[in-house]
């Protein structure tokens, strides 16, 4: 069995906290089945984060999908947004006033040092660079994902705008207050069908959590796909199963009953 976890939302609780039951239901998993990391994160954020709370690397879905990484071998695979086309992204958040951030080499770049930039470091454990001129930096070598952050209002807006002038991209809120601009064939669906390729298992062996809109397509696509009881009403919509909320330990709740071969389908454990 594989078992394939987001990170924000699904995995930590909204105080971004691991509780003690989702970190030995994890690893209770990890000892006789494959755990993956898919998450909106940049790849070294999810490291760090893995090393940190479990103590070893798993093999990692990061950017929503633009990275793929194994233990021990690395990256496998890696999508870029054209330098140019990342370029006229940039320009039209800076005409916005929306804050825009870039990842290229995983590395967390903005040309601005403000609150935005610094809250999202702290939040995904990461140091940044800050330049003068994002527009230059992202011409000269294209960048694996653009971010934008602003209040849910505003990013609604953003991408109602901006989605009609690039349709090589796929823009979607992976946080009510995170907008994530990523080549359009970019998804954590495509990355974990590359995986299952690499790695030799098969999608119907798989159960995945998750919890934002940029988890949908891998919860619909694999064996068993589990909505947190926090998630949004699409990731609901195509679940075969609602767990209890990242607040109150979910994952865990339903890992446990899938270990202990107690688990129904039926048995809808939203708001329990």
């Amino acid at each position: 069995m594989v078992f394939v976890f987001d990170i924000d939302g699904t995995l930590l609780d909204d105080a971004e906290k691991l509780s003690v039951e989702n970190k030995e239901a994890v690893l209770r998993a990890a000892e006789s089945h494959t755990v993956i990391l898919a998450s909106g994160r940049m790849l070294k954020s999810v490291l760090k984060f893995s090393r940190g709370n479990f103590g070893i690397l798993f093999p990692t879905i990061a950017y929503n999908g633009g990275m793929v990484y194994i233990p021990g071998e690395g990256i496998i695979y890696e999508s870029k947004i054209a330098p140019e086309i990342a370029a006229k992204v940039i320009e039209k958040l800076r005409a916005m006033k929306v804050h825009r951030q870039v990842y290229i080499n995983d590395e967390l770049i903005s040309e601005e040092d403000n609150d935005e930039i610094k809250s999202y470091a702290k939040h995904s454990g990461v140091e940044y660079r800050v330049v003068d001129d994002l527009v230059e930096v992202a011409s000269k070598h294209g960048v694996t994902k653009i971010l934008a952050i602003s209040t849910p209002v505003v990013l609604d807006e953003v991408k109602e705008k901006l989605s009609p002038l690039f349709p090589t991209l796929r823009i979607f809120k992976s946080f009510p207050t995170y907008l994530d601009f990523v080549p359009k064939d970019v998804g954590k669906s495509k990355a974990l069908l590359l995986l299952s390729q690499y790695m030799g298992f098969s999608l119907k062996d798989v159960v995945a959590f998750g919890d934002n809109d940029n988890d949908a397509d891998i919860i619909e696509m694999v064996g068993l796909g589990i909505a947190m009881g926090n998630a949004t009403p699409g990731v609901k919509e195509v679940a075969d199963f609602v767990a209890p909320s990242n607040n109150d330990s979910g994952v865990a709740k339903v890992v446990n009953l899938i270990l202990d071969s107690r688990f129904r389908v039926n048995d809808r454990m939203e708001g329990d």
